[in-house]
């Protein structure tokens, strides 16, 4: 039997950079029903705690995943969401904390950059990975 679950894929700009990486995690399970639900452009712990709330997904297992930028807000969500006992999964703020700490620099927090505005990678293949 599969069991379906709720994924909210949010965002403070368009959801694009949450929304790829939960689509990849998600085809990881081909025999689980998974919904994913993007929420772009938010503004606050609140906003996304009020729109959780009034979809009423109580019969499935939710969860969070999100690339917002402000400190404020991550924390303020993390808060939220672990009263509710919803899990949620920081993507980017956790990613952009340490290279802070490796470049003792603190991050522009500009929403809306995407992985194009990045550094560019230089790929390997290793054998037998």
């Amino acid at each position: 039997m599969s069991t379906s679950i709720v994924v909210y894929a949010v965002s403070d700009m368009t959801g694009e950079t949450v929304t790829r990486i939960v689509r990849a995690a998600s085809a990881q399970f081909p025999y689980g029903e998974v919904t994913i639900k993007v929420l772009q452009h938010c503004s606050s712990a609140e906003q996304v705690v009020s729109f959780i709330e009034e979809q009423g997904d109580t019969t499935k297992p939710v969860a969070v995943f999100h690339t917002i930028l402000s400190r404020r807000m991550r924390e303020d969500l993390r808060q939220a969401l672990q009263t509710l006992r919803i899990p949620s999964v920081d993507l980017l703020g956790s990613t952009a904390h340490v290279m802070a700490d490796l470049l003792d620099e603190q991050p522009t927090l500009t929403p809306g950059l995407t992985i194009d505005d990045g550094a560019e990678p230089s790929y390997y293949e290793l054998d037998g990975c």
